[in-house]
């Protein structure tokens, strides 16, 4: 076999899984009759060995391997023994320079000195009547030679900064490529057979571990046309070693690292116990999560998908091995979006705009952070769920300056007599609502009443106007009545606030649970 030829295949086509990439080389070679060896320097010494494949059109591919070796020098482009000598003459002149700043310095000083003496000089001679001749010719002189040295001392000064410059450019280009000689790099050594001398179509693939992406979003919202523009950008982090130059770039979100073996049973052992004379109820809160509106969890390990297993294709880019995160665009649409306020006291004092629109583009929106743009600009981030072609998906942006919630609370219990098997907790609710803008405003305000997953504990919701505010502080407060309750606990009210007025909801529900319950 004859010397191996080294030659280009470069990198044609990547695919981002979540924890690792599928990299694809192509190229073409000049292939003679009978068997040879093609070196392709340049690919990542992470890649998987056993993901290795290499096949060729017009030829037989024999064998193909990875060799891995420590490289001396990285940077063909920059010759260590050359940059050396390039440090030594710029310290030089760097050294010489300042030598030269400071002998015009001193020189300058010097004529300084002499300027002040002849001035001394001559105020005595003056005080004594006598008349110097040619003192303003000496005096001139002199400042013209001391402006000389100045200017000499500038410029030395100025040289001595450039040099320095340069000395730390150099400096640090030689600590980045001795940082880097002796790393590992790798090579392609793949055996070829050709029946006759042509031109063939070579192509690698394998699989390297180091690079990852995620989805991320950006939502802008025309509030003039109620409409909201959502751009997709997939986040490519990679550290592979070597670089993707205008590739076809691919996310994938496939999961071949989970295996398919099924889950190991453990025995479940049943015993029996004393029934408690005591019933605890514990209080929690419980998110829901429900389908359409982007209603899955926030957070998941990995890309939540919907168990699809997509592949978005984000076109031509490029991203080097830095492991910085780069933004690659995979697509958006444009929807007509239903604009609402909404509060939540109880969660915050804030009046938030909401805006509900569907998804119009042909694939999901993955779940991922959103950047929100309002026509002010970058407003904040937020975050959605996992929502399909056609779904409807909530996305908030950030409160309203101009509104305010305020919630307060009572609660009052009685306690359960000898005879009385039920102890009573009432809780009283009040929201007042502020309108600080020149505009009436709409505002949807919700609460939640608590509910019961045991008999022993029973809540009722009293009537709309159970509860009335009077007099808030001196001032009357309209209080609105008209209320909407849905089976998961849900109290809305559509309150209509006036231009620089003041509205309030109000809640009441009691709590009921037996003797022998703790924990209401």
């Amino acid at each position: 076999m004859t010397e191996p030829a080294t030659i280009a295949l470069p990198i044609a086509a990547v695919t981002v899984l979540e924890d690792r990439a599928a990299i694809t080389r192509r190229g073409t070679v000049a292939v003679r009759a009978g068997q040879q060896r093609v070196i392709v320097e340049g690919v990542a010494p992470v890649l998987a060995d056993k993901t290795l494949v290499a096949t060729c059109g017009g030829a037989r591919v024999l064998d193909v391997r990875c060799e891995r070796y420590l490289a001396p020098w990285r940077d063909p482009a920059h010759d260590r023994d050359a940059l050396r000598a390039e440090r030594v003459q710029l310290a030089a002149a760097r050294e010489l320079a300042a030598a030269k700043s400071a002998g015009a310095r001193a020189e300058a000083e010097a004529f300084a000195s002499l300027v002040a003496a002849s001035l001394r000089d001559l105020a005595a001679t003056a005080a004594r009547g006598k008349v110097v001749e040619r003192a303003d010719g000496q005096l001139a002189e002199l400042d013209e030679r001391e402006a000389t040295a100045r200017a000499r001392r500038i410029h030395a000064d100025h040289d001595a900064e450039r040099l320095a410059t340069q000395l730390a450019r150099i400096d640090a280009l030689i600590a980045k490529l001795e940082r880097e000689a002796g790393r590992e790099a790798a090579r392609l050594v793949i055996d070829l057979a050709a029946d006759a001398a042509a031109e063939v179509a070579l192509t690698a693939s394998y699989v390297v571990p180091c690079a990852a992406w995620r989805p991320y979003h950006r939502a802008v919202l025309d509030r003039a046309n109620n409409r909201v523009e959502l751009q997709t950008t997939a986040c490519v982090w990679q550290a592979t070693g070597e670089d993707w130059d205008g590739v076809e770039l691919a996310c994938s979100l496939e999961r071949p690292s989970l295996g398919v073996e099924p889950p190991e049973f453990a025995d479940d052992e049943l015993a029996a116990r004393r029934k408690p004379d005591h019933v605890v109820v514990e209080v929690r809160d419980h998110e829901q999560q429900t389908t359409g509106l982007g209603g899955g969890p926030l957070e998941v390990p990995g890309i939540d998908d919907g168990g699809l297993g997509l592949v978005l294709t984000a076109g031509r880019a490029s991203v080097r091995a830095d492991g910085t995160p780069h933004r690659v665009a995979l697509g958006g649409f444009t929807a007509p979006a239903q604009l609402a306020l909404v509060a939540i006291p109880s969660r915050s004092p804030w009046v938030h705009l909401r805006a509900r629109f569907a998804n119009t583009g042909a694939t999901p929106l993955l779940a991922g952070p959103v950047d929100l743009v309002m026509a002010s600009g970058y407003v904040g981030r937020g975050e959605i769920a996992f929502v399909a072609p056609g779904e409807k998906v909530n996305v908030g942006f950030g409160p309203d300056a101009e509104l305010r919630a305020h919630r307060s609370e009572e609660r009052e219990r009685d306690e359960a007599g000898l005879l009385g098997g039920w102890n009573v907790q009432t809780v009283r609710v009040a929201v007042r609502i502020s309108n600080l803008g020149a505009a009436a405003r709409t505002i949807d305000v919700t609460e939640r009443v608590p509910m019961s997953e045991v008999e022993s504990v029973d809540v009722q919701v009293g009537a709309a106007d159970a509860y009335l505010l009077g007099d808030d502080g001196g001032e009357e407060i309209t209080q609105v009545t008209a209320r909407a309750l849905d089976e998961r606990g849900l109290v809305t009210w559509a309150v209509d606030v006036p231009a620089h007025g003041r509205r309030a909801v109000t809640l009441e529900y009691r709590i009921r649970s037996q003797r022998g319950v703790a924990g209401v």
